[in-house]
């Protein structure tokens, strides 16, 4: 962005600028007549994965169509102005091969210039010769006999054997039939991570910044040549916003080639992300508090002193809206079991990092895992042949998406699917038949291998956290309903101790999680009454009944010797309560349930 340009000005001339590198008009497929147009695959979306998957179908032999009803390439990393970098560089870089080419031509940091970074994404496109169609009609999927054989744009038909969604919420497969849960459903919550407007400070001193960083320590921010984050002491989360649903968290600072500085850190509450009305309202919300936090920060940030706002994004940061379900999916075991097969065609390896649900929450980091792979089946859907997602949406549950949607991990998936759709059209064949094929997957990672990914090596590893613990496999169990953390040194401090209130309140988010019970967890609260400090045996087991009898299933003698057989003595006489014990008592209440999409489907009906 050059600073001597209104912002949506510079938004037009970038898009001139890749239109002319593309060779391309928006509309031009569609200006093309009424006559059905043939591809071997074809791309919905403008997101980096959109891209990914598009140049890698076309470069693996495939005639490739990519449209997007988007007028600029480069989704979250342009519109939404998102520049710095989630890598796993450690002990090797785990996203490679296309991602790669991508980040050398944006100068391999950890934040890029958004202009360049749109530009790459047109070469990319154009040296591939993927027909690209950008600001086109409204996409509609073309389903025939539970196959999606095309799509529908406007006036035109386009036609292929396989189709790739790669849209920020997965909404042509959802047309054409996919079933989703929607942000933490399956774990019986409705809820989702927030959204986020970034803006634009200009002024800012950055080496000023750098010296203030080192001189008041790690704990305060990090700060590189080209990236600052932290919680700076906590002054930027103490803004006071004037608008409704808005707050400030510690800041993520990604510096452009100009020496502008895109702001991570403005999250907005109360926006239904399948409302433009709503993304609108949230935007004017967001953007109606910028220069307040520039003035606010320059109180105490070091370099900020000459700040000025300088814009704010086209587009919100939309984190989690659907979650495909898909023919496999990956979940929160296999990301903490690190598991890696024969079938991957990617690697993760980022945090569990689930930024915040709700205002009163600051976020949550469940797990680091060591690394864990992607299969070709978490992009296709259930119900429905003929279609792939990738991005954001594809089968990730809840908490593993907080690793899994990062955008470098997400090309390097969207990489393996380009390639399988290239090669499965090639044969006539269809994702249902050949996503979970070991022979067909093999072929897909040779291919892979050959184009310059990293595939690790399949062999034993060992679960994160504190394996062996007694009651490990109990904190493993509230893990999976989003209701234990590791952190990011993966302990879960299961032995120190656990009062009253905590046992209460995680029982009762089990009721609600589990059972969609919000009464039986406020009867309990009412009933035992909440206090810090430690607990007896005792009361936990008094409270753990009464939860049980509210089930309709209160414990018999078996119970409580299962409990001593898992650690737990009842009857014990001075010690506390550990945490560990708490979630041993509390797996309790989840003996035949499990979280998954088919919770959501029948708690929440569409």
């Amino acid at each position: 962005m050059s600073p001597a340009l209104p912002v949506r000005v510079q938004a037009i001339v970038h898009r001139i600028v890749v239109l002319l590198t593309l060779g391309c008009l928006p509309g031009v497929a569609a200006a093309q007549g009424a006559a059905a147009r043939t591809f071997d695959v074809i791309v919905v979306g403008s997101e980096p994965e959109a891209i990914a998957a598009a140049v890698a179908a076309a470069e693996s032999g495939a005639r490739t169509a990519l449209v997007s009803e988007e007028t600029r390439l480069g989704g979250l990393f342009v519109t939404g102005a998102m520049n710095v970098l989630d890598l796993r560089m450690t002990p090797v870089p785990y996203q490679r091969g296309l991602f790669e080419r991508w980040w050398e031509r944006v100068g391999r940091g950890n934040a890029f210039d958004v202009a360049r970074a749109e530009r790459a994404f047109a070469d990319l496109l154009r040296e591939a010769r993927v027909d690209v169609t950008l600001a086109s009609p409204p996409v509609v999927p073309t389903v025939e006999a539970g196959r999606v054989v095309g799509i529908q744009v406007g006036s035109q038909t386009l036609r292929a054997t396989h189709v790739i969604d790669g849209t920020t919420d997965a909404h042509v497969a959802a047309a054409a039939g996919a079933r989703s849960s929607i942000g933490w459903e399956s774990l019986g919550l409705r809820a989702r991570m927030v959204d986020t407007l970034v803006f634009r400070i200009d002024g800012i001193d950055w080496e000023a910044l750098r010296a203030g960083v080192r001189a008041r320590g790690r704990s305060y921010a990090y700060a590189d040549d080209r990236i600052a984050y932290g919680h700076f002491g906590g002054h930027p989360a103490a803004f006071v916003a004037e608008t409704t649903g808005v707050r400030l968290r510690g800041l993520n600072l990604g510096r452009q080639d100009d020496g502008t500085v895109l702001v991570n850190a403005l999250l907005i509450y109360g926006v239904d992300p399948f409302d433009e009305g709503s993304k609108a309202d949230g935007h004017a919300r967001a953007s109606a508090e910028v220069e307040r936090i520039v003035a606010w920060l320059a109180l105490d940030v070091p370099g900020f002193e000459r700040a000025r706002a300088g814009g704010v994004a086209e587009t919100l940061y939309v984190r989690e809206t659907r979650h495909l379900d898909a023919r496999c999916v990956l979940d929160i075991d296999a990301v903490m079991d690190n598991v890696v097969s024969e079938l991957d065609i990617a690697a993760g390896g980022y945090p569990l990092d689930v930024q915040t649900l709700r205002p009163t929450d600051d976020g949550f980091v469940y797990g680091a895992p060591e690394i864990y792979g992607v299969r070709l089946c978490m992009a296709v859907p259930n119900g429905v042949d003929g279609i792939w997602v990738v991005g954001k949406a594809a089968g990730f549950d809840p908490i593993a998406h907080s690793s899994a949607r990062v955008v470098p991990f997400g090309m390097t998936m969207a990489e393996g699917v380009g390639v399988a759709a290239a090669l499965a059209a090639g044969r006539g064949a269809l994702p249902q038949a050949i996503a979970d094929d070991p022979s067909f997957v093999g072929e897909v990672r040779d291919e892979l291998r050959r184009r310059g990914a990293w595939l690790p090596p399949v062999e034993g590893r060992r679960s994160a956290g504190p394996v062996g613990h007694p009651h490990y496999d109990a904190f493993r169990e509230m893990l999976r309903w989003g209701l234990a953390v590791g952190g990011y040194a993966n302990e879960p401090h299961l032995d120190a101790t656990v009062s009253r209130t905590g046992l209460l309140y995680l029982i009762s988010n089990v009721f609600v999680r589990a059972d969609g019970d919000e009464r039986a967890g406020r009867a309990l609260i009412a009933r035992f009454g909440l206090a810090d400090g430690t607990m007896s045996a005792a009361t936990a087991a008094d409270i753990v009944a009464s939860a049980l009898c509210a089930q309709g299933r209160c414990p018999d003698d078996a119970t409580w010797d299962e409990l001593r057989a898992a650690g737990f003595d009842v009857d014990r006489q001075g010690a506390p309560v550990t945490r560990g014990e708490a979630y041993e008592l509390a797996s309790l209440l989840t003996r035949g349930r499990s979280p998954g999409a088919e919770l959501a489907f029948e708690r929440w009906p569409r």
